[in-house]
Formats: C-alpha cells, structure tokens, sequence
C-alpha cells in the first residue's frame, strides 16, 4: 500500500460524500418566491393554505427538514423529524424546535421503542388535516426502521423478529421492505392516506438501486395523491467520485449504479476488474466506480456489514492474484454513504493488495473472518476501516477501486 494510494481513495470519498449532501439536494429542486413555493417547477401559493406541516424520516431527515425550516419558518405550524440514534447533532435538534415539534432518534436496522413512539407522533401529525393543510414529507433511508405504525394485532417484537430475520437472510432491499410494508400502515402510501384531504409533496433521497419510490423507505408517499419529487441518489455521488478522480488523473469510469448480490462476489468480482484494467488506462492510473447495494447472508456470529465483507472479500482476491508490479499500486474502498455500515460504527473498510499479508502477520487468517462473517474485527487492528461518524445523508453504497499508473513510485 502506498501513502499515495490510501490519500486518493480518501479524497474521492470526500467528493462522493459532498455531492449527496441533503441540503444541497433540497436547494437544487425547492425555493421559495414571496408567497410561492416552487418545488421541481411546480407552484404552490402558500396563501392557500392556513397550515403548513412537516413530516422529515430517514438518516438523512435532520438536513433536509432543517433546509425546509429555512424556506418556511414563518409558515410551519408543526413538524416530526425521525432519525437515527446519533443523527441528530444538539445543534441542529434546538434549531429544529417549532411549536408542536417533535425530534426522534430511533433504532436502525433493527426498529426500537422509539421507532414505536415515533410512527405515533407521526400519525399524531397528520391528525385533522384539512383541505387547506400542506404536509411537506422529507423521506430518505432508514426510515422503513425509524418509524413504525403496525397493523392492529402487530406487536413491536414481531416487527423486530421479521426485521431481524430479514437483514440475516441476504434478502435484498426490495423484498425486505416488499415484506415491511404489509405490516404497518404508514407504509405503501399510508402516510398520504392518512393526511387527506391534505395537499402533499414527497422530498426523496433515494438509498435504492433504480430508484423506485414504492421501495424507499417503505413507499411512505406513494400515493397519487402526493407530488413526490426525487431530489438525489446514488447516481450523483457516484459522478462526483469519478469527476474527482478525473482531477486526481485518472482515468474514471462509473462502472454501474445497480450493484447487487452477495457481498463477498461483488468483492472478489472487482478485485478481478481491477487487476484485469486495460493497459490505455493504465498509462494514467484507473478508477473503476461501482454504486448500488449487496446483501450478506449470514452464516457466523461476528460483526461487520455488507462493505466490510465485500472489502474482505476483495483484500483476499487482490492478495491472491496481484503480480509483484501491481500489489503497491491498487487499492478498493467501500462505504455506506450513511455512514453506517451495518450494525457497525464504521462507513465500510478499505482493502489492499498487502492487507492479507499484514494481517497474517497479526495472526488474522482472512478466510476464517470472512467465514465468521467478522469483517469488522479484522479490519480494525490494521487501520482500514472507514470511520466516517454519521454523515447527514444515504444514498446506498459507493465502492472505489483505484489502481494507480504503472509510472508511479510505490
């Protein structure tokens, strides 16, 4: 591994990590004019409405909703902001206390008594809407967890165990929530239902492949009824990785936005791609940019998440098929854009094609933690992992294999 190496993967997660920024996000598609909000190009006259409401959920929901305070301050009779224990700085949670507000850290990726309390202050909020109400809902990741309104007859510990045995089964976004959804009814566009006859525009930022607005965060606005409107995704960080990786001089390619599957395939998968780079490439160096999310079936007790396995899994493919040219020059991260990976402290983990070799040299035998599902032990005494704290946003996964040009000193 070189300095070099390790400084360019850090400055292109810097960039990634940028270009998904919530507030950002809520300025490129909403704006206030005078007593006009104009969001994604549509007009609403604020004058229609004698209560304006505000419904922020997900990781990313205290910078969105405070952008939204921003806008309309003035306007906002009540609000509910759900978010992710550690999400929410002091700060930002006195900024954010409006008359009948209510900020809610809960449990993710597994939903807690607090996910309870807050899909109840939620349905709280949405009580007695009337024609001349305006619910501006901020969804983002994690709010399928963070808030919860069971059926009658669901209790909390169901939804923990179902929830619980999803995340173990490799199960993908899509069924897990395809799954989440039939068991509250907040979810599926039950949100929109339950504000009628409310006016209601859904802000997303999408943490799913394809972007599909009936799977993130459970569907919570889609409903014809809504005006939802996508303000970010994955696609975005992933264009600014390149664009930094263009600036670093590479030669930067988006490689897909749908990545999916185990996470250990996916590793070894692109470990492979990066080793096998073609040689016009190689004159200047190569980023090969992978966004999307896998899933981790698992089958030890350790701790890790889907990045940190997906690392592992490439350190071992790197250390097996890198010549003695290559091993100094190529290096792979991968990163949660949450800041979160898992049930983890960490982002994800970044792997080299020496990281095998040190680590034996600890007594860590790579195979055995992959086996164990123990990414996150494994990667911890070398100083790989990725500790980013919670960055305000989730826009899914972002995997960045670099390799650096054949004319650069190891």
């Amino acid at each position: 591994m070189s300095i070099e190496l390790r400084a360019a993967l850090e400055a292109i997660i810097r960039a990634a990590l940028r270009a998904a920024d919530p507030a950002e996000a809520i300025r490129r598609h909403v704006r206030r004019d005078g007593e006009s909000l104009v969001v994604d190009g549509m007009t609403y006259d604020l004058r229609a409405f004698d209560d304006v409401r505000l419904i922020a959920v997900g990781k990313a929901a205290a910078p969105m909703a405070a952008e939204v305070v921003r806008l309309l301050d003035d306007r906002l009779s009540r609000a509910v902001i759900v978010t992710k224990h550690g999400h929410l700085p002091p700060d930002l949670k006195a900024k954010l206390a409006i008359r009948g507000s209510a900020s809610i850290e809960a449990g993710h990726p597994v939903p807690d008594e607090h996910s309870l309390r807050a899909g109840q202050a939620v349905c709280a909020a949405l009580h007695s809407c009337t024609a001349q109400t305006l619910v501006i809902t901020c969804v983002s990741g994690g709010a399928s967890a963070l808030l919860v309104a069971p059926h009658i007859g669901i209790s909390l510990n169901a939804m923990r165990a179902i929830n619980d045995a999803l995340l173990r089964s490799g199960a993908d976004i899509h069924e897990m929530n395809a799954v989440r959804a039939r068991l509250d009814r907040l979810k599926s566009g039950g949100l929109v239902r339950l504000a009628q006859p409310a006016t209601v525009i859904g802000l997303i930022l999408s943490d799913v492949i394809g972007d599909p607005l009936d799977v993130i965060a459970g569907g919570l606005t889609n409903d014809p009824l809504a005006h939802n409107v996508l303000v970010g995704n994955n696609a975005q960080a992933c264009q600014a990785a390149a664009q930094a990786a263009e600036r670093l001089g590479f030669v930067a390619r988006v490689v897909t936005t749908t990545l999916h599957g185990e996470a250990r395939e996916a590793g070894a998968q692109i470990a492979r791609a990066l080793l096998d780079a073609d040689s016009p490439s190689i004159a200047r160096g190569v980023c090969l940019i992978y966004g999307g999310e896998t899933t981790v079936t698992v089958r030890g007790n350790g701790k890790g998440g889907r990045n940190q396995e997906l690392a592992l899994a490439a350190a071992i493919e790197l250390d097996a098929q890198a010549d003695s040219r290559t091993r100094a020059r190529v290096g792979i991260a991968a990163l949660g854009t949450d800041g979160t990976d898992g049930p983890t402290d960490a982002a994800g983990a970044m792997a080299f094609a020496d990281t095998v070799r040190r680590a034996r040299e600890r007594g860590l035998e790579a195979r055995d933690y992959l086996e164990r599902n123990d990414s996150y032990h494994y990667f911890a005494p070398l100083g790989e992992l990725i500790m980013t704290g919670p960055t305000g946003t989730n826009v899914a996964d972002v995997i960045i294999a670099l390799r650096l040009s054949d004319a650069a000193e190891a």
